[in-house]
């Protein structure tokens, strides 16, 4: 489906405005079992006995956020880091015309058709800078487009080595993945191995000081768009060559050794992984101890940045109480049932809807208002008894 038939439907199921019910049970696998489940654990509720009474399909917003994930080898094991998404910086909360729209008679309101086709069409991400130098390229039928300034621009490439002093914003990308490996070459010169050992840098933060060598190879999946300008002159022109008929390098202001690198550290090409590397740092450390700092120790990593279909909404949900666990008063009445209103993000995955952040609503108490006029127009008062007010009740403090 294109994007444009992905929004229409998505506006569409913006202007459902009916409440939804329906019972979630264990026999059938629903869209919401996942959201169910974790509200149910952090309340401490059986949650087979829940029912979603309310969910307002008019109140749904859908947004792109970042994840990363660091991939690392230690010794012969694999380990794997997930970061926790990225806040959403704007929510589709666009109109929907109602004419377009249909009867939708599914159990759920077409909730689970729109989670199906909004999975169904990849999300991509946000404009990522990237620090050289490094080597771009693009995996499988992906292709890359280059725009340099002064209005040069380049189509159709799956690689791009950039040089040093310049920065590349990469727009459009579904995932961008940073390798490192013992085996890539990057090897530091002896006078700067020496003044590590002298600073007492550990083997960890020497792991990661590699990553900023030059040609740390990147690569892009899907479709992308790059905007590549220097770091000190955005407006100047970047001197470029051909090196095959798909692949174009942007040269540097000056030569650069591959076997020479700065003594003084420098942020790795991937500006958002800097904080996400300094906590596995710490943990690390923290963990490892002195076996950190064996350089055997580390042998690949691989740092990936992916693109998340966000959607945020609220839901209510329906219980029975339980006599054992509810308390009440003895003079109160005991509900037959209990509601609560919860916020949700959640991210699609598999066509489904995982969650991220659930937050309990508190309760809107509604008052009727209605204006004093329409109070009085009904009301006699030859039905009041006469009411004798002292005179000092009746002084008007006027100040001239």
């Amino acid at each position: 489906m294109s994007r444009r038939g992905l929004a229409i439907t998505f506006l569409w199921f913006l202007g459902f405005h009916s409440p939804l019910a329906f019972t979630l049970t264990s026999n059938t696998t629903h869209i919401l079992q996942d959201v169910v489940k974790d509200i149910a654990k952090k309340q401490n509720w059986d949650w087979e006995g829940i029912q979603v009474s309310q969910l307002v399909a008019s109140k749904f917003r859908l947004g792109t956020s970042r994840r990363y994930e660091f991939r690392i080898r230690l010794g012969k094991s694999y380990l794997l880091f997930k970061f926790p998404d990225e806040e959403v910086d704007s929510w589709s909360t666009s109109k929907f015309d109602r004419r377009t729209a249909g009867d939708d008679e599914s159990d759920d309101g077409g909730l689970r058709d729109l989670v199906k086709e909004v999975g169904s069409v990849p999300p991509l991400l946000r404009t990522l800078k990237l620090e050289g130098p490094f080597v771009l390229s693009v995996a499988g039928v992906g292709q890359l487009s280059l725009s340099l300034p002064l209005n040069t621009s380049y189509n159709n490439l799956k690689h791009v080595v950039v040089g040093e002093g310049m920065i590349v914003e990469v727009t459009g990308a579904r995932e961008v993945s940073l390798f490192h490996g013992s085996d890539l070459g990057f090897a530091g010169n002896e006078s700067e191995s020496i003044s590590r050992k002298n600073k007492e840098r550990n083997g960890f933060r020497d792991f990661f000081y590699s990553l900023c060598k030059p040609l740390v190879p990147i690569r892009i999946l899907g479709y992308a768009s790059l905007r590549a300008y220097k770091t000190r002159n955005p407006v100047e022109s970047i001197n470029t060559v051909f090196m095959s008929k798909n692949m174009i390098e942007l040269l540097p202001d000056k030569c650069y050794s591959r076997n020479v690198q700065k003594t003084t550290k420098k942020a790795c090409p991937i500006q958002s992984l800097d904080s996400r590397i300094a906590k596995l740092e710490n943990v690390f450390s923290m963990y490892l101890g002195d076996r950190a700092q064996n350089g055997w120790l580390w042998g690949f990593m691989r740092a990936t940045v992916k693109a998340s279909s966000i959607f945020r909404f609220q839901l209510e949900l329906e219980k029975t109480p339980e006599k054992n666990k509810t308390r009440q008063v003895e003079w109160r009445t005991r509900p037959l049932v209990e509601r609560l209103w919860f916020d949700v993000t959640a991210r699609i995955e598999d066509e489904k809807l995982k969650p991220i952040i659930v937050k309990k609503v508190r309760p809107f108490v509604a008052v009727d208002t209605a204006s004093w006029s329409n109070l009085m127009s009904n009301l006699s008062f030859t039905k009041f008894p006469s009411i004798l007010v002292p005179p000092e009740a009746l002084t008007l403090d006027v100040k001239w």
